[in-house]
């Protein structure tokens, strides 16, 4: 008789099972974690969509020309106030020195108008003095020929004395109306020199004016550095023209803070105040701790110069993000090799 056979498959070993069974708990723990699920993440909001920033200046000049000499190197700490470029200062020294000479021009005008006032001023005195003259010798006309008027009459002088000192009479009146003529030009003149005083003040006025704007334009041909903190690296070089437009080098100061952009859906967990944690790709995920110091008034793409238009064409739903601003602890001991722009992950601790 045949013996019959059935095939029946082997038990499974029990550390493949467990194994097999803990590659699919991480791999579910793993997904959950990427994806911010519970229960990770449950009173923290975490993105990777956050950068260090700092107010980087771009130095310009304010004059133009030729740059003559570069002070500072690439990538140079600098202190506020210290030279960085000089642009060909010999035109606006000849500036300078052209504005101080037309001050000292307005400065003597000014001054010769104080001399021919006083002038004016004795010229005046000196017609009133020719107008009481006038009248004295008028005076003496007059009672000299009421005089030789009643002589006349009695025949006690002869026509021809009479006619002469009619003659010095009317001689007298025509000489006071001329003084008084001549003093009322005094003082016509007097009135519309005065004028020209308002002018030649405006003048100095003005020349002073020239004179500041050319040693602002002197002081403006150095570049200094405007705050503490690294330079970039220097985009100007000796012998190259430089204007209003053209970038010189870019200063980051000290400060820095982290941008952190925060999908709409998770805002309603984030307050002010909230400790933050992140850690640095360029750091090899140094960690940092830090503060939400402030919440941006509208979405990221509120502020793109091109704005879209949900009105038109199909529609598919994107998640936006908040802008938030983290305050860097100042305790932290690495904070000096934060550098604008370094790629951050943040976890804001929401309780």
């Amino acid at each position: 008789m045949k013996e019959h056979y059935s095939w029946l498959p082997s038990k499974p070993k029990v550390f493949i099972i467990i194994a097999t069974s803990l590659g699919i708990i991480t791999g579910v723990l793993l997904i959950l974690y990427a994806w911010q699920l519970p229960p990770f993440f449950l009173n923290v909001v975490a993105t990777n969509d956050a950068y260090v920033q700092a107010k980087t200046t771009l130095l310009s000049p304010q004059v133009s020309g030729y740059v003559t000499e570069v002070y500072a190197k690439d990538f140079a700490f600098v202190k506020e106030g210290q030279p960085l470029l000089q642009i060909d200062k010999r035109v606006f020294v000849q500036r300078l020195e052209e504005a101080r000479a037309r001050v000292q021009s307005a400065q003597s005008s000014l001054q010769a108008y104080a001399q021919s006032y006083r002038l004016h001023e004795a010229n005046i005195i000196e017609k009133e003095a020719q107008i009481k003259a006038a009248q004295a010798t008028l005076t003496n006309a007059q009672a000299e020929n009421s005089r030789v008027s009643r002589l006349l009459k009695n025949e006690s002088l002869s026509k021809r004395d009479y006619d002469n000192v009619k003659a010095r009479l009317l001689n007298a009146q025509a000489a006071l109306t001329q003084s008084k003529a001549q003093y009322q030009k005094a003082l016509q003149e007097f009135e519309a020199f005065k004028t020209t005083k308002t002018s030649l003040e405006a003048e100095l006025n003005r020349t002073k004016a020239l004179l500041e704007l050319a040693r602002i334009d002197l002081d403006n041909s150095l570049i200094k550095a405007p705050i503490d903190g690294q330079l970039g690296e220097i985009l100007a070089h000796i012998g190259q023209f430089v204007s209003q437009e053209s970038a010189l080098a870019y200063i980051v100061p000290h400060t820095h803070w982290v941008i952190a952009n925060i999908k709409e859906t998770k805002m309603d967990k984030i307050a002010l105040g909230q400790r933050v944690r992140f850690s640095v790709d360029a750091l090899g995920d140094a960690e940092f701790s830090g503060v939400v110091e402030e919440i941006s008034p509208a979405m990221g793409s509120e502020f793109s110069p091109i704005k879209v238009n949900h009105a038109t064409g199909n529609f598919i739903k994107i998640v936006q993000r908040i802008p938030i601003k983290i305050k860097i602890d100042s305790s932290n001991k690495r904070l000096g090799e934060l550098r604008a722009g370094m790629s951050v992950v943040v976890e804001v601790y929401t309780k």
